[in-house]
Formats: structure tokens, sequence, C-alpha cells
């Protein structure tokens, strides 16, 4: 299945991404392990993540991961999220 996030204001072409459930589950448990407030609860449904939600989000992550072997997703992860607070937030799709 997999889910997609948006950046609430992108051109189409840009400020969007596909994750595969096991990209996403990863992903959540790194943020988890760092201690970022990830919204779980809203991966998996048609929602919105503002941009100050984010911020919190970002604060105590690292660029370096703990647990996901992937450094490139985790940074490619991380750049999104940043966009997406300059962007007016995330809109979740399932």
């Amino acid at each position: 299945m997999g889910c997609a996030f948006y950046w609430a204001s992108n051109d189409g072409m840009s400020g969007h991404v596909w994750l595969s459930d096991g990209d996403l589950r990863a992903l959540t448990d790194e943020m988890l392990v760092q201690g970022m407030p990830w919204p779980v609860e809203r991966a998996g449904a048609e929602a919105s993540i503002g941009p100050d939600e984010l911020e919190a989000v970002l604060e105590p992550a690292s660029a370096e991961p703990k647990v996901l072997a992937d450094a490139k997703l985790w940074l490619d992860w991380l750049r999104f999220l940043e966009g997406a607070t300059v962007n007016g937030g995330l809109l979740v799709r399932p």
C-alpha cells in the first residue's frame, strides 16, 4: 500500500513523496528512537500536519540515523520535512 505526503504548497512537480509501508515503518521507528514527536496516528489516514508541528518534530532530530540502515533515506526525509515547514505543512494521503 504505502502513503503519500505532499507539502501543503507544492507545484505538482516537487514537494511530494510516496513511501512504501516498509519505508514509512522504518522512518517512524527512527523518529521514535530519536525522540521526535511524530504524529503516528495521522500517517495512515487522510490528514494534515502543520508547520509548527513539523518544527517540533524536527527539533530533536539528528542527521545521523541510530537504527535506520539507509542513511540517504533518512537525510532525504529530514530535508523533505524541513521543506514542508516553509511550505505550509504536510498533507497525508493513504
